[in-house]
């Protein structure tokens, strides 16, 4: 439940840190401000504009990478099925050591995810699923490891997705705008003029929060795939529950 709350809770010193400024310049110092909040209406605007056009973008890519893991546990369970059917009647052919290189690919798959193997491991762990449904292919295999063969491809491809949804990041030149606009809103919250300190406290607390935990967020959802050995790193990573559960499924077999 905590993981929901990470980025509001580290976005919070942010809010903290605006209002305190805030209290400084009106009871510390006894600034007034120099515009009226109703003037600042149109930067707040072009603001909700930016963070709507980013998280779109973002969002694109967020919902592609959802169905990523589902595809990766549906072709290595169809190639483990594949050498399971290629056993059927070919006493000469070693179909579980087939199916343990397919189950072993996929444990390689899941800790590729959570950063324990780099991008050139897990290619190489691929390269040597191809060598095990060659020899499978030697031992009489036949057509199911051209079928075998064919979904390795399929994998290679959903991998290589994922690590490009992961290493690219959505308009640099965007993230400068908004990352400037938000910046630029704080301040004008901080020499604007209020008609009360309630209003004024409120608004800024508000204002503060929304436009801040929106570049958290759209920056968390920019990478879905944000896994560390210990676990999720943000609060908008994409659930690896499929590929779990395959490895469980094949680990009784």
């Amino acid at each position: 439940m905590m993981i929901k709350w990470k980025l509001m809770l580290a976005t919070l010193p942010y809010v903290v840190a605006a209002l305190a400024c805030k209290l400084v310049l009106v009871k510390g110092l006894g600034f007034k401000g120099y515009i009226d909040f109703g003037e600042v209406g149109l930067v707040l605007t072009g603001g909700v504009f930016l963070i709507g056009f980013m998280l779109a973008g973002t969002m694109a890519d967020y919902k592609e990478s959802e169905k990523l893991p589902a595809e990766l546990a549906c072709i290595l369970e169809t190639i483990d099925e594949t050498f399971a059917q290629a056993g059927v009647g070919r006493p000469q052919l070693d179909a579980l050591a087939g199916r343990r290189a397919v189950r072993a690919t996929a444990v390689a798959v899941r800790d590729w995810l959570y950063k324990k193997l780099t991008h050139e491991e897990i290619f190489a762990r691929l390269t040597a699923l191809a060598t095990t449904i060659h020899e499978l292919e030697r031992a009489g295999a036949g057509s199911y490891a051209g079928r075998a063969l064919a979904e390795l491809h399929n994998l290679r491809k959903v991998i290589t997705r994922v690590a490009v949804i992961s290493r690219t990041g959505f308009l640099a030149s965007g993230y400068a705008l908004l990352e400037t606009l938000t910046g630029a809103i704080v301040l004008l919250l901080m020499i604007a003029k209020f008609k009360s300190l309630v209003a004024e406290l409120i608004l800024v607390s508000f204002l503060t929060l929304i436009y801040t935990y929106m570049l958290g967020l759209i920056r968390d959802v920019d990478d879905p795939f944000e896994y560390s050995a210990t676990g999720a790193r943000g609060a908008a990573e994409v659930d690896l529950f499929p590929l779990d559960e395959y490895i469980a499924r094949s680990g009784r077999e």
